[in-house]
């Protein structure tokens, strides 16, 4: 072989080998650039005695929510005006609603159900959430997010196993969007 066509071919080998790298590599710049970017949000501690959930986001009609906290069995609340005992046991579900709409979105807190193992549904309990302070309906505007609890009171025996959320429906729809569960743990 004459030396300038060793010398092309090793170049076009070379190349072809970088190319082959690169493809492998698991993306470019340009692949990274189509990526939405993500808020970097801190981690937080778990309150008092609750488990961090990690079960994801669901969506019913324009509401999207993400349960984060969970704690069952609790013989009484503590408010910073009244400590209540429950007729069962209270159960504190820690949730993050958020308007995936473009018009704002009302949020009725007791339009969210406990489901138990029995297939029984409890709204959130009133006096629990008056004592607690969380609020029983507010307005979340376009893309906006709220993080609450929600206080139920649980007949004994009973074992809550998903938490039945309900949003509002989409501009122009003319029904209430299908409820989201979230199985609890």
């Amino acid at each position: 072989m004459r030396p300038s066509l060793t010398a092309a071919l090793r170049a076009c080998s070379a190349i072809l080998l970088l190319t082959a790298a690169s493809a492998c590599s698991g993306g470019d710049d340009r692949d990274r650039s189509r990526q939405s970017p993500a808020y970097d949000l801190p981690a937080r501690a778990v309150r008092d005695g609750e488990k961090a959930v990690r079960a994801g986001t669901v969506r019913s009609g324009d509401t999207a929510f993400t349960v984060i906290g969970y704690r069952g069995g609790m013989p009484e609340l503590v408010g910073s005006h009244a400590d209540m005992a429950p007729k069962g046991a209270y159960v504190r579900v820690r949730l993050v609603v958020e308007n995936a709409g473009r018009t704002n979105q009302t949020f009725s807190a007791e339009r969210q159900l406990l489901v138990t193992a029995t297939g029984r549904t409890a709204e959130p309990d009133r006096e629990a959430m008056l004592i607690k302070r969380q609020p029983a309906e507010f307005e979340v505007g376009a893309a906006v997010r709220v993080e609450m609890d929600l206080w139920y009171d649980v007949p004994r025996g009973e074992r809550p196993v998903a938490l039945r959320l309900s949003g509002t429906a989409s501009v122009g729809a003319v029904s209430d969007p299908p409820p989201a569960e979230v199985k609890l743990p």
